[in-house]
């Protein structure tokens, strides 16, 4: 008898967007979170997702975090403003970040990781998918600019409206300033410049059609403004719909701006409420802070 072939098992992946698991944290008066896993090119992606506890249909906000690999890994109250304020919020934890599988590409194929939570809110029965905004912080706000990009090039303007806080929108520049990013990439800037150039929102604003607001601190330490200026000067240039708001004396995190989020919330307000609903900060801060304090203290991400 012929030797017969061996017969590995296959693993079941689900499409891209398609959660596979969900579990509860906790609740709040008015909200819900949970610990997510979802898939993204065939690896289980972790994330967070929160949504009022009412009927809906809510607006949404997809929230990049900053960092690389572990730094920045999401503890889970990130996502806390927004979903106070009224809205269903989802967040990645990129491939290669945060038990997510993969390896993390700072850029690269990643950014799917991003735009796969775009299906995974348009199939969810609270959710108004005409009403989906993206916010990124820092690596966030890179990946952020890089969604808008892809939503542009393929047609779909699935993202209404975009905030970037403390982004970074010229990669060249930032390795420049700070060469231990250039290992995140992979590669080095003389090896391949059209990389870089095409991580960087600097290089083509005519791909940003969603309206963007732009936040950074004068004081940034890790991120200079001048990428802020620079990309706000060629949307508007380009005749896009920007706004640029800087904050004098404050650092990266906008840490007595409460990280960006009242203009942030202000922003969104414009393009994603509807008549008779209240997103801001000034009416849902004090709901804000009380459950940041419970995830900070008894989660962090566990």
């Amino acid at each position: 008898m012929p030797p017969q072939p061996t017969v590995v098992p296959t693993l079941a992946t689900g499409a891209s967007g398609e959660i596979e698991s969900m579990a509860l944290i906790t609740e709040t008066a008015s909200s819900e979170y949970y610990a997510i896993t979802y898939w993204s090119d065939g690896l289980r992606i972790n994330g967070f997702l929160g949504r009022p506890n009412g009927d809906g249909a809510y607006p949404a906000i997809i929230y990049n975090h900053g960092g690389y690999q572990e730094t920045g890994t999401l503890e889970g109250w990130e996502i806390v403003p927004a979903v106070e304020a009224g809205y269903v919020a989802v967040a990645s934890q990129y491939r290669g970040n945060g038990g997510s599988q993969g390896q993390d590409g700072f850029g690269g194929a990643d950014v799917n990781d991003v735009l796969n939570l775009l299906p995974l809110l348009q199939q969810l029965p609270y959710v108004d998918p005409e009403r989906i905004g993206m916010l990124g912080h820092s690596r966030g706000g890179m990946m952020t600019y890089l969604a808008l990009k892809q939503d542009t090039l393929a047609g779909t303007h699935n993202i209404k409206a975009a905030a970037a806080i403390g982004g970074v929108a010229d990669l060249l520049a930032l390795c420049k300033e700070r060469p231990m990013f250039c290992s995140m990439v992979g590669v080095q800037p003389e090896d391949d410049p059209a990389l870089y150039e095409a991580r960087s929102a600097t290089n083509w604003p005519q791909l940003i059609n969603a309206p963007l607001l732009i936040e950074h601190g004068e004081a940034d330490q890790w991120v200079s403004i001048d990428q802020a200026r620079r990309l706000a000067k060629s949307l508007k240039e380009a005749g896009k719909t920007v706004e640029i708001v800087t904050y004098p004396e404050e650092d990266h995190e906008l840490s007595k701006h409460y990280g960006g989020w009242p203009d942030a919330l202000r922003w969104f307000q414009l393009y994603l409420g509807t008549p008779g609903e209240d997103h801001s900060f000034e009416s849902h801060g004090d709901a804000m802070l009380v459950a940041i304090t419970w995830f900070k203290t008894f989660y962090r991400g566990q």
